[in-house]
């Protein structure tokens, strides 16, 4: 009766060791997904910086008629 039980707790804490180590190993892909992520939002603000200066300073200038 108590074999079945026994039996699930094992493979719980197994699954629990194999999913720490597989976390310890895939930490630096994910540390380096979120690196390139922060490099993707710099650079997309920096060009809406740009963007932003470009419409603001060079507007076609309106002659007075």
């Amino acid at each position: 009766m108590l074999r079945p039980v026994l039996t699930l707790a094992a493979v719980g804490i197994a699954g629990i060791a194999i999913w720490k180590v597989l976390w310890l190993l895939l930490l630096p892909l994910v540390g380096m997904l979120v690196g390139l992520a922060m490099v993707g939002v710099k650079v997309l603000l920096f060009a809406l910086v740009i963007f932003a200066l470009w419409r603001l300073f060079f507007r076609p200038r309106q002659e007075p008629a």
